[in-house]
């Protein structure tokens, strides 16, 4: 966790030494999730980001989820661009999941490289993550922590296209995913989303996703039918 802090720490220290451009943005959304089976959970999160240089890419957020089961979760990505294409870029993602209802309490700690392609109207994300399960409830919040008892490893991916409306203040998006900001789920638990966008200014823009995430996609999914509607606001420096 140190050497990952440090980095980020060097690049603010030398933005007084050698000149650096810096791109930020803050998130905040909230919403619904609707389990078939388990019941209603209540969506809180948020999340930062920056881009110094147009090279280095930094964000981090946390989730609170009240409702059938308490959850919480919080995330550090960082990401360097061009990789090899100006398009391609290359991140190291960490990810701590907390379920505070289950039993004493369990904790999932993710290790997540993947690429990231941005196109004109399409992006995708491609990796895997390997997940941690710590049952140790004195460190469930420490997501530097990677225990052997229970190691998974999954694919991680997000596949997205977007249309812009006759509107150019307002794009429409389609997404596939098994991901999300602090979210990594199984390799088949598959979701449809649809996101919609509307710039309301060049600094501020409304955002509002639906989801649905299928029951036993392909049968190797053991996820209930899941609805997830979220409404939020992104404010750009």
């Amino acid at each position: 966790m140190k050497k990952f802090l440090s980095i980020f720490f060097l690049i603010a220290v030398s933005s007084n030494v050698f000149p650096m451009e810096l791109e930020q943005s803050f998130d905040l959304r909230t919403g619904t999730e609707i389990n078939t089976t388990l019941g209603v959970r209540f969506l809180n999160e948020a999340r930062y980001e920056l881009l110094a240089n147009k090279r280095w890419q930094f964000s981090s957020g946390f989730l609170i989820a009240p409702g059938w089961s308490l959850l919480s979760a919080y995330h550090l990505d960082a990401g360097y661009n061009p990789l090899f294409r100006p398009e391609l870029s290359a991140h190291i993602k960490f990810l701590n999941v907390v379920y505070h209802d289950i039993s004493i309490g369990t904790a999932e700690n993710s290790i997540i490289p993947y690429l990231d392609w941005k196109g004109k109207n399409f992006e995708a994300d491609i990796g895997f993550s390997a997940r941690f399960t710590n049952f140790d409830r004195n460190s469930l919040n420490y997501i530097f922590i990677y225990p052997n008892d229970l190691i998974q490893f999954h694919l991680y991916y997000r596949f997205a296209a977007y249309y812009n409306w006759n509107n150019p203040n307002i794009r429409l998006g389609l997404e596939l995913k098994n991901s999300d900001w602090n979210y990594a789920g199984n390799s088949f638990e598959i979701s449809w989303h649809i996101d919609a966008v509307y710039q309301l200014s060049s600094e501020w823009a409304l955002k509002l996703n639906f989801g649905v995430t299928p029951s036993g996609f392909g049968g190797i999914s053991v996820m209930y039918n899941r609805f997830v509607i979220l409404a939020g606001a992104q404010y750009r420096i």
